[in-house]
């Protein structure tokens, strides 16, 4: 910390602790309590930022206080994504805190010049900014003031979090200045606003808020210019929820995932949000790619026989092929052998010489399982007849895997949600699965806080559960079997295009 000021000549210069230039005609931002002016650097020759409170708030000891706090709690930390803090310069009643310059423009600005900004980089820049927040949060230090105003876009493409000076220390009671909690209206989380404990959890609520404005390209609640619009906009982030991003813009058709991952963060009770910053990043991120995954996977080429769709050329890894049902496709036509038999035509006639001979393959496949299946029950006994393999099954009691599992009022993410699953919570599957292009749906039940609550989860959030309920050679016979009834599907299908009617 340096202890010195010297005036210049210049009237519009001011040196600092014999070292900084300020130029006070070069404003680079203002806040409620401090004003930002571009400076420079006599010993290492770069640029740099200077801080110093407003005029009104200099003579002010708790302001003071504050001022210096925020250059002393920021000294320590360093991250790509956190503007450095090098110096405290102090004299009389002028405090100035020398940092790093982040030349760009702010994320306000971004979006009132471009408007809404596609899902793919909104993610890009949350990860960054989850990071430099996880890196204060680890420090058990909270921001308090993240709004778009306060993320620099710089020239080379990285985002900074700038303004430090809510910055707090986490603790069961909210640091305030003349006993009022400050910060952004429109940015604000109902514990801030309403001066309760803070926590890394106020900082999420605030990303939230950006999010949603670079998603639709306005805050999550607006109110008119005027003295009731702060007023207005506290008593909203309090009592209010914000329409989900999708009914805001719905011209943009935005995926069902920004509406889940942002509606969270913007849970009123901090217990409801993402745990962290990067709980958000990594829950938008997975929505992203699963989103990107199924939109490959529904336009891979699909063939059609025997009225069930089969894929031709496997698709993404991320999507599983198993995952779609039987019964989610249904026949909208007879196949083209039952269509040729009813009208007693001749292919219909050509095809009883190949169906028989496959028929008697299928009873020759058969009765060579049906005697494994005996020499096995013989030699090994009961157990060499049951195969066990991991599963979600109808009536199981089975545990949640992934914390903050919706549990909806229906098989998709379209549907509302119920109530919010924690790793390790109990649930009991009370029925056979569904399936849509987002995945498999299932059926639980469970009890939280004396409420039973009925409803669907997403099949990747249960813990499967080890199951014995089938004997492994019948089932492979009753599997063989389907491969024959496909296989005469397909080959009748080939005699028809061979010998039309």
């Amino acid at each position: 910390m340096t202890d010195s000021v010297t005036t210049s000549s210049t009237a519009n210069t001011v040196t600092i602790g014999g070292r900084y230039e300020v130029y006070l005609d070069r404003p680079l931002g203002s806040g409620g309590l401090a004003m930002v002016y571009r400076g420079h650097d006599l010993r290492a020759r770069r640029d740099v930022a200077v801080k110093t409170l407003r005029e009104e708030f200099q003579s002010d000891p708790e302001s003071r206080r504050r001022f210096r706090q925020e250059a002393r709690m920021m000294a320590f930390v360093s991250h790509p994504g956190l503007v450095t803090i090098y110096d405290l310069v102090e004299h009389g009643n002028e405090s100035w805190i020398v940092m790093e310059v982040a030349p760009g423009r702010n994320l306000k600005q971004l979006v009132e010049h471009n408007g809404a900004l596609p899902p793919g980089e909104v993610i890009r820049i949350l990860e960054p900014v989850a990071g430099a927040l996880e890196h204060m949060h680890e420090r058990k230090i909270v921001h308090l003031d993240v709004k778009p105003q306060n993320l620099i876009l710089t020239d080379n493409g990285s985002i900074k979090l700038i303004d430090f000076g809510l910055a707090q220390s986490v603790a069961p009671r909210q640091d305030t200045v003349g006993g009022s909690a400050f910060g952004t209206a429109a940015y604000l989380s109902p514990e801030q606003a309403s001066g309760s404990a803070v926590d890394r959890r106020t900082d999420v609520y605030a990303l939230g808020c950006v999010v949603y404005e670079l998603f639709t390209g306005r805050p999550p609640f607006e109110a008119p210019d005027g003295p009731e619009q702060k007023r207005q906009l506290i008593a909203d982030h309090l009592d209010v929820d914000p329409t989900p991003p999708s009914q805001i813009r719905p011209d943009r058709t935005l995926p069902h995932w920004v509406d889940d991952v942002t509606m969270r963060a913007l849970e009123k009770e901090p217990r409801h949000r993402f745990a962290t910053a990067l709980d958000f990043a990594k829950a938008a991120r997975h929505g992203l790619e699963r989103d990107a995954a199924t939109t490959q996977a529904l336009s891979t080429d699909f063939r059609v026989g025997n009225g069930r769709r089969r894929l031709r050329v496997p698709a993404q890894p991320a999507f599983q092929p198993d995952s779609i049902a039987d019964d989610d496709f249904t026949e909208s036509a007879p196949s083209p052998a039952r269509r040729a038999w009813n009208l007693g035509g001749r292919v219909a006639k050509r095809t009883r010489p190949v169906q028989r001979t496959i028929w008697r393959l299928a009873l020759i496949f058969a009765m060579g399982n049906l005697l494994l299946g005996s020499v096995l029950l013989v030699r090994q006994g009961p157990e060499a007849l049951v195969e066990r393999f991991l599963a979600v099954v109808p009536g199981a009691t089975t545990e949640v895997v992934i914390d903050g599992l919706n549990l909806r009022a229906g098989p998709g993410a379209e549907f509302a949600v119920l109530t919010v699953l924690s790793t390790s919570e109990s649930v009991e599957v009370a029925g056979l699965s569904e399936s849509n292009e987002q995945g498999r749906w299932w059926p639980v039940t469970i009890e939280q806080s004396g409420v039973r609550y009925e409803g669907w989860v997403w099949s990747e959030g249960l813990q499967p559960n080890e199951w014995t309920g089938r004997l492994s050679f019948m089932q492979e016979l009753v599997e063989g079997g389907q491969d024959v009834r496909d296989g005469i599907g397909d080959g009748v299908e080939t005699i028809a295009d061979l010998w039309p009617l």
